[in-house]
């Protein structure tokens, strides 16, 4: 048996195969080509993408296809919505209804959450506080999870104006690098020295935009590219330990999931370790975009649902 996950997010397009044990069998993503200089896309310039991108990246000869996950909105909330997501809606309808597969609909949080359970050699289950820290969120979750099967996915708090991938890319573009510029400002802090700098947080809400106006005033003052990309990455490190921190008194949970492009970065995962031992961080592989979390979520709820309809107790 084979299970598929499509996402077609706002810069990566993904598909990925798992099996019935939600292991990945196959990963394919392709990034979006962001012209020279550019911070952005716009969502029409996505979707041509994604559908061009898409009929390269299908995957062929898997026909033994029992179930299709697709990120159907950006979260699993009413009024959630962005066209890039229909992308891959309607590509996942379309498998399921070829194959006879069960269609799930779920969402591009499912998506990072998912991928981040994987590789942790551990089956989930309870709840979990979660922060999805990239180009379009910088989000404070609570995540409730039943054998592996992601069940509730509830926003604690949410950045108030500009993401911390936003921070980091605005910030390199400035320094002339290409977008997504985060590789690049990882470079560069390894070889700089993080300046004090104020991380605004209020209450689960962070907020990034007085930050990076005064990382533009020290660059036009003389601050060194180098010692620009260390504070930075020290401020984005600072304000997600003061939502760890902070999310554990409000809530009681303790154990907590890192994921999303932001999570890529050595610098960062490095300073969370140093303050939070025990969290659990999703591979560097599947941190970005991709669909294998949700290829390991048809999975995992095909199962669950099998074991439902022949009178089993998963538990």
């Amino acid at each position: 048996m084979h299970f598929l996950g499509i996402d077609t997010s706002c810069y990566t397009t993904s598909v990925a195969i798992a099996d019935a044990d939600g292991q990945i069998l196959l990963d394919h993503r392709q990034l979006l080509s962001v012209p020279e200089g550019a911070r952005g896309l716009r969502q029409s310039e996505m979707v041509f993408q994604h559908v061009k991108n898409l009929s390269e990246l299908f995957p062929q000869g898997y026909t033994d296809l029992k179930a299709v996950a697709a990120s159907v909105a950006p979260r699993p909330a009413e009024g959630s919505y962005m066209p890039v997501f229909r992308v891959s809606e309607s590509y996942a309808k379309a498998a399921a209804y070829t194959a006879g597969a069960a269609f799930y609909a779920l969402s591009h949080q499912h998506a990072h959450i998912g991928a981040a359970m994987l590789g942790a050699g551990q089956t989930f289950r309870g709840d979990y506080l979660a922060l999805h820290v990239s180009g379009g969120t910088t989000d404070l979750l609570s995540v409730q999870v039943r054998e592996n099967v992601i069940e509730r996915i509830e926003t604690l708090g949410s950045c108030s104006d500009i993401t911390a991938g936003q921070f980091i890319d605005r910030i390199g573009v400035a320094l002339g690098h290409a977008f997504p510029a985060g590789e690049a400002i990882s470079a560069l802090a390894a070889r700089g020295q993080a300046q004090p700098l104020r991380c605004s947080v209020r209450e689960l809400s962070a907020s990034f935009s007085g930050a990076e106006s005064a990382v533009r005033r020290a660059l036009r003052q003389g601050m060194s590219p180098e010692d620009a990309a260390a504070t930075v990455l020290s401020c984005v490190a600072g304000v997600l330990d003061t939502l760890i921190v902070r999310g554990r008194e409000q809530t009681g949970i303790d154990r907590v999931l890192l994921f999303g492009g932001v999570m890529r970065s050595e610098f960062v995962r490095r300073v969370l370790q140093a303050r939070h031992p025990g969290l659990i961080f999703s591979e560097v592989k599947y941190a970005s975009d991709n669909a294998c979390g949700l290829a390991a979520q048809a999975a995992f709820r095909f199962a669950w649902e099998q074991e439902e309809r022949s009178g089993g107790n998963a538990n």
